[in-house]
């Protein structure tokens, strides 16, 4: 059985970006285990949100510096949100 400790959850790492006055690009950054860190970008609107692009890298570093090249990707292209 997996177990949810408090210290997993919260040793990730959020970065809200406004997009418009309804909506936010969020990064989440997170360690999935040695060598492995998953970054994520999603929407977050009044009343949904979706994943937008998800994916992993070698370093914390490196996840930080993809997941902001995804929102400058969305923020200087709103098809990119589709």
């Amino acid at each position: 059985m997996t177990t949810f400790d408090l210290p997993s959850w919260s040793a990730a790492e959020f970065l809200d970006t406004p997009f418009s006055e309804e909506l936010i690009l969020r990064a989440v950054i997170c360690r999935l285990g040695p060598a492995r860190w998953q970054w994520s970008i999603l929407t977050i609107g009044s009343d949904r949100g979706e994943v937008i692009a998800i994916g992993t890298e070698t370093s914390a570093t490196a996840a930080r510096q993809t997941a902001a090249s995804e929102i400058e990707k969305c923020m200087h292209d709103p098809r990119a949100l589709d």
